[in-house]
């Protein structure tokens, strides 16, 4: 697929999500501005990922930290979100490069994002404690 296709492509679907955002924002009485798209990268390239932010999506989610490494490497300016499993030892590399994480599974990974926040002097008392 050439890169004009794919950006067709891409472009028709999200006229077509933010078009539901609309009418579901519309349904419940809320401004649609008020709704951020997260468009989950998760399987695509960065090639993909980086024509889905050339259309103006600016926060794209991954759920693995490897994929999320090298596709925040890949493209700049992105609030990156990590919607999957992080593990303790991938915290150091990981956390710089986010602007949300949307989970935490155990006690011991919400210990360890508490004094990796502490280290760093976060102010967020109810992100890091």
């Amino acid at each position: 697929m050439t890169d004009a296709e794919l950006s067709q492509r891409l472009s028709d679907r999200l006229t077509a999500v933010q078009e539901r955002i609309q009418a579901a924002c519309q349904r419940a009485g809320r401004d649609p501005r008020s709704v951020t798209l997260l468009a989950v990268t998760k399987t695509v390239s960065p090639r993909v990922a980086a024509s889905i932010a050339a259309l103006g999506v600016r926060d794209l989610g991954e759920s693995r930290p490897q994929e999320l490494w090298r596709k925040a490497e890949a493209i700049p300016g992105i609030r990156w979100h990590l919607t999957g499993h992080l593990q303790r030892n991938k915290l150091e590399r990981t956390l710089p490069l986010l602007t949300l994480l949307h989970s935490a599974d155990s006690p011991r990974l919400l210990d360890s994002l508490g004094a990796w926040g502490r280290l760093r002097g976060s102010r967020c008392r109810s992100c890091w404690r």
